[in-house]
């Protein structure tokens, strides 16, 4: 399906061609800082691009063409169903996580497994947001114009919180919260609490696509 489909492939190989850009005209002496900095610039990109807009894109697909609908009345279940249209969009988000890093050949010594809990959890919330844009899109022209909010606002909202106070108290309510913390102060410290804000957003999110993705997954 993903080689098929041409737009979604340029969603996935972008921001690796944007990624080695940066690279090699913003960081030709390998600055470990430098390469922070387009690791913040880029993961929340590749993250609402590649990750989000694909699975948005995969479930208007299954809808459009009444797919979705003889899936379930051949008796598969919605659980199996959705583990099956999340399959690769993981697997990127988790090949996006790693491979970055080591890409841009930042310094995260000591800071891989706050890293990846940080990154996982925005991860998370993306995949679940776009889900739920899914859920609520019957075409995939619909998806690419419902999506675009949701993606350019993940995909920009930690560099406008660098440059607003207001934005970034709002994206301290976000699940994007952490991820901005990580990347720009140098004295944060991962802890449960930080913790709470993502972990509410997946809660509520969870439940927005029970309520949303099942009966129309139904009809």
């Amino acid at each position: 399906m993903i080689l098929s489909n041409g737009a979604m492939l340029f969603q996935i190989v972008f921001p690796y061609g944007m990624l080695l850009a940066y690279d090699h005209f913003m960081n030709k002496d390998g600055n470990p800082q430098t390469a922070i900095q387009i690791l913040f610039m880029m993961i929340p990109l590749a993250l609402s691009l590649s990750v989000g807009s694909m699975i948005t894109i995969m479930l208007a697909e299954e809808k459009e063409k009444k797919n979705l609908k003889t899936l379930f009345l051949s008796g598969i279940h919605s659980v199996e169903y959705l583990i099956s249209i999340l399959f690769y969009p993981v697997v990127l988000a988790l090949i996006t996580i790693v491979s970055f890093p080591m890409i841009v050949k930042a310094d995260l010594s000591g800071r891989w497994m706050e890293y990846g809990a940080i990154v996982a959890s925005v991860a998370i919330c993306v995949i679940l947001l776009n889900l739920l844009v899914g859920a609520l899109t019957d075409t995939q022209a619909k998806a690419q114009v419902n999506g675009v909010i949701p993606m350019m606002g993940i995909a920009f909202l930690p560099m406008f919180s660098m440059l607003s106070d207001a934005v970034s108290k709002v994206t301290h309510y976000t699940f994007m919260g952490n991820f901005v913390d990580f990347f720009t102060k140098t004295d944060f410290a991962l802890t449960a609490q930080n913790f709470i804000v993502p972990g509410v957003w997946i809660v509520v999110l969870l439940v927005l696509n029970f309520f949303f993705l099942k009966p129309k997954a139904k009809n």
